[in-house]
């Protein structure tokens, strides 16, 4: 198989290494929350409607993991299947964007899981689910797996934890959150990069969406640093 001669400019990128796709903003209008959608205690998740709508605003973050404002936009998710199956699951809430597509499954205990991809742009290294205890508040791993590519073998593993709960305003609302933080770790072992990602994540159960989510990855390639990130959090939405 014949490589481009750039490859290996593109193996930094690569092993950024996590790109954690929940991927997880301003529409005109919103509709009101009903009580239950405005309930600040409340844990029971409930399943949004097809032609629901989430804004999120989001950001780049630089070397420094410091937000570009630069790189400020609006991404407007829509809810358009509740019923998808991939990856070994079945009843996938789809939202899609112009820029990408956002993947849930909500569990039975409250948690909810993110078909992730592991990598960035165009190549990737990996996609797996991925379970945010959000209700249950444990810690679950993440399966590990690995690819090879190129020259080395790139290895995934990780977990994701419970961290508690918060009261988040989206507009005039006040709604009750569940945090997790998702931890994940890859190296290549002949190319000595090693790169760690966190993503922190708040889900809430009156939305069935996340409310924000922000990812750091920290690591280097032959002295060059890997760090930076994404910050996105929901600014609006509108529920069917």
């Amino acid at each position: 198989m014949k490589l481009r001669k750039n490859i290996k400019n593109e193996i930094p990128g690569i092993l950024i290494a996590v790109f954690f796709a929940i991927s997880f903003a301003s529409c005109s209008s919103s509709t009101t929350p009903s009580s239950n959608n405005n309930n600040t205690t409340g844990s029971s998740t409930i399943h949004p409607k097809l032609g629901s709508t989430f804004t999120d605003s989001s950001y780049t973050r630089d070397t420094s993991l410091n937000p570009v404002p630069s790189s400020g936009s609006v991404i407007v998710y829509t809810l358009t299947d509740t019923n998808f199956s991939i990856g070994g699951k079945t009843n996938i809430f789809k939202f899609t964007s112009t820029s990408d597509t956002i993947l849930l499954h909500y569990e039975s205990n409250g948690d909810f899981s993110n078909y992730t991809t592991f990598g960035i742009g165009s190549l990737v290294v990996g996609q797996e689910w991925v379970t945010l205890p959000s209700q249950s508040q444990g810690t679950i791993p993440i399966t590990p797996f690995s690819t090879f590519f190129f020259i080395d073998t790139i290895q995934v593993t990780g977990s994701a934890s419970g961290t508690g709960t918060e009261t988040e305003m989206i507009g005039t609302h006040s709604l009750n959150a569940s945090k997790t933080l998702l931890n994940a770790d890859a190296y290549a072992i002949t190319l000595k990069v090693h790169t760690l990602a966190s993503g922190n994540t708040a889900f809430a159960p009156a939305l069935g969406f996340p409310t924000h989510f922000d990812i750091t990855t920290k690591g280097n390639f032959s002295g060059t640093s890997l760090n930076g990130g994404i910050h996105r959090f929901l600014i609006d939405y509108n529920l069917k």
